[in-house]
C-alpha cells in the first residue's frame, strides 16, 4: 500500500522520491513501448517501398497527432481522481479494493468524453485524403495516405478509451499493469504487421491498409485487456459506473472537459511547434532536415523519462492536496523536479560526450552526405542536450501544476514562451542573423528555459500560501470538488 509520509526533513524527501520513482518508471517504460510500436510500423512500411513509407508515415503522424491531443484532454482524469483519493481517505487504496463513487464518476466522465472526442477524429481521418489533395499534395500520396487512414480509423475509439483507463490506473498508483499491457501491445503489433501487411497464416497481403488495421486491432486488445483487468481486480468500480445517474455523469463530463481542454490545447501547441520546425528546417535542405530529425528523435526518447515523472507529479501533488497534506504536496512537486532535472542533466552530459557517435548510428556509411549530416547533427544534438534539461523541468512543473488543477497556466506559458518567444527568436536567428539551421535550436533552448523558469515559479508561488494557511486551502479544495463530496 502506498501512503502519505508523516515524517519531515530528509526522510520525507527520500520517501517522496521513492514514491515518484515507483510511479514514473512504469509510466515512462509504457510510453517507450508505444514509441517502439510506431517505429515498428515505420520499419514495416519501409519494406513496402519509399512511397509506402512516405504515405504511411504521413498518415500515422496525422492520426497520432489527433489521438494524442485528445488524450491530453483525458489527462484531466489524473488530477480529478488523485485529489478525490486524497480527500476520501488518508492513504492509498489497498490492493484489490474498490474505489469510491467520486473516483468512479471521474472515470465514467472520462470515458464519455473519450467517446465524444472520437467522432471528430474519425471524421477527420476519413476525409484526410481529400484534405491532402486540397493542400496540393501529389494525388498518389494523398490516395495512399487515405488507404492507411481508413484502416487505423477503426482504432480511434479504443485508443482514446485506453488513454482514459491508463490515466486512471496511474492516478490510483497502479502503473505496472499499464506497462505490461503496453509491452504486450508492442509484440502483438509486430506480429499483426507481419501477418496483415505481408500476408501470412492464410491472410492475403493488405499492404498499407494492413499496417493501419494492425495498429487498430492492437488498440482494441490493449483497451479491453486493461479495462478487464481493472474490473476483475476491483480497481475499476464496475457497479458504480453502471449505476451512475444522468446528472452525476453530466457533472463528471463537465469536470473532465473543463479541466482537460487546456491540457489538450497544450499538447497541440507543443506538438505543433516541433512539427512546424521540421517544415521550416526543410528550407535549408535535406542535410539540415536529416540532422534535425535525428536530434529530435533522440530527444523524444530521453523525454519519456521526465514525461513519466510529470505524470507521477500530478498524482502525488493531487493526492496530497486532496488529503489536505499541503506541505507534502509542495514537497512532492519539488521532489519530482529534482529527480527529473537530475536525470536530464546526466543525459545531457552523456549526449555531449558521445553525440558524434550517436549521430553516426543513424547514417548509412555509404551515404555521400553522411559527414555533412553528422557534423550539423552533432551541433544540433549538443544544443538538444542542454535544452532537454529545461524541457524536463517545464513538463514536470506543468505536471505538478495539474495536480493543483492549474491547467491553464502551462498553456499560456507555452503560447508565450514557445511560440511567441522561442519560435520568433528561432526564425530571426535562422533566416536573418546567419545562424542557419542551428538558429531554430537556439530558439527552442531560450523558449524552453523561459517556460521552465515561469512554470517552476508558478508552482512555488501557488504552494507557499498552501503551507501558510492550510485550513483555508482545504476548504477551497472542497469547494472545487462540489457539494456533498461529489466531483465537480
Amino acid at each position: 500500500m502506498i501512503v502519505a509520509s508523516r515524517t519531515s526533513g530528509w526522510p520525507a524527501w527520500r520517501w517522496e522520491l521513492a514514491q515518484t520513482i515507483f510511479l514514473a518508471v512504469p509510466i515512462a517504460i509504457a510510453q517507450i513501448a508505444q514509441m517502439l510500436m510506431s517505429m515498428t510500423d515505420q520499419v514495416v512500411m519501409g519494406r513496402l517501398g519509399t512511397d509506402a513509407l512516405a504515405a504511411g508515415g504521413l498518415g500515422a503522424n496525422i492520426a497520432i497527432f489527433l489521438i494524442v491531443v485528445c488524450q491530453g484532454v483525458l489527462a484531466a482524469i489524473g488530477p480529478l481522481v488523485s485529489q478525490a483519493r486524497g480527500a476520501a481517505q488518508d492513504g492509498a487504496l489497498p490492493r484489490g479494493a474498490a474505489t469510491t463513487g467520486r473516483i468512479g464518476d471521474s472515470l465514467a466522465g472520462g470515458l464519455v468524453v473519450a467517446s465524444l472526442l472520437a467522432v471528430p477524429v474519425i471524421l477527420a481521418l476519413c476525409s484526410a485524403a481529400a484534405g491532402l489533395a486540397l493542400l496540393g499534395e501529389p494525388p498518389a500520396l494523398a490516395a495512399a495516405t487515405g488507404v492507411y487512414e481508413r484502416a487505423i480509423v477503426w482504432g480511434v475509439l479504443p485508443a482514446l478509451w485506453f488513454g482514459a483507463v491508463r490515466t486512471y490506473f496511474s492516478a490510483i498508483e497502479r502503473p505496472r499493469p499499464v506497462m505490461l499491457v503496453a509491452f504486450g501491445g508492442l509484440f502483438l503489433n509486430g506480429l499483426l504487421n507481419w501477418v496483415l501487411v505481408f500476408g501470412h497464416l492464410g491472410i492475403p497481403a493488405l499492404g498499407l491498409y494492413g499496417s493501419g488495421l494492425a495498429t487498430a486491432l492492437v488498440f482494441w486488445v490493449m483497451a479491453v485487456t486493461l479495462t478487464g483487468y481493472g474490473l476483475v481486480r476491483g480497481l475499476i468500480p464496475g457497479s458504480q459506473l453502471l449505476s451512475i445517474t444522468g446528472w452525476e455523469l453530466a457533472r463528471a463530463v463537465m469536470a473532465v472537459s473543463r479541466l482537460g481542454w487546456s491540457i489538450g490545447a497544450l499538447f497541440c501547441v507543443e506538438m505543433g511547434l516541433f512539427s512546424l520546425s521540421a517544415v521550416l528546417m526543410g528550407y535549408f535542405g535535406a542535410v539540415a532536415l536529416a540532422g534535425h530529425q535525428i536530434a529530435m528523435g533522440i530527444g523524444a526518447l530521453t523525454f519519456m523519462v521526465p514525461f513519466g515523472i510529470a505524470q507521477a507529479a500530478t498524482v502525488r501533488v493531487g493526492f496530497h492536496t486532496g488529503a489536505g497534506a499541503l506541505p507534502e504536496a509542495r514537497r512532492a512537486g519539488f521532489a519530482a523536479l529534482a529527480l527529473g532535472i537530475g536525470f536530464m542533466a546526466i543525459m545531457a552530459v552523456a549526449l555531449l560526450a558521445g553525440r558524434g557517435e550517436v549521430i553516426r548510428l543513424y547514417l548509412d556509411p555509404a551515404d555521400p552526405s553522411r559527414d555533412a549530416v553528422a557534423l550539423l547533427g552533432s551541433s544540433m544534438l549538443a544544443l538538444a542536450a542542454v535544452y532537454q534539461v529545461f524541457d524536463g523541468a517545464q513538463t514536470i512543473s506543468a505536471g505538478a501544476l495539474r495536480g493543483l488543477k492549474d491547467t491553464r497556466t502551462p498553456l499560456v506559458v507555452a503560447l508565450i514562451g514557445y511560440w511567441g518567444l522561442g519560435l520568433t527568436i528561432g526564425i530571426v536567428l535562422a533566416f536573418w542573423s546567419g545562424a542557419g539551421p542551428l538558429g531554430f535550436w537556439w530558439g527552442f533552448l531560450i523558449g524552453l528555459a523561459v517556460g521552465a523558469v515561469l512554470l517552476t515559479w508558478r508552482f512555488d508561488r501557488l504552494t507557499r500560501p498552501l503551507i501558510a494557511a492550510p485550513k483555508d486551502i482545504v476548504q477551497a479544495v472542497r469547494v472545487q470538488s462540489g457539494p456533498r463530496g461529489r466531483a465537480a
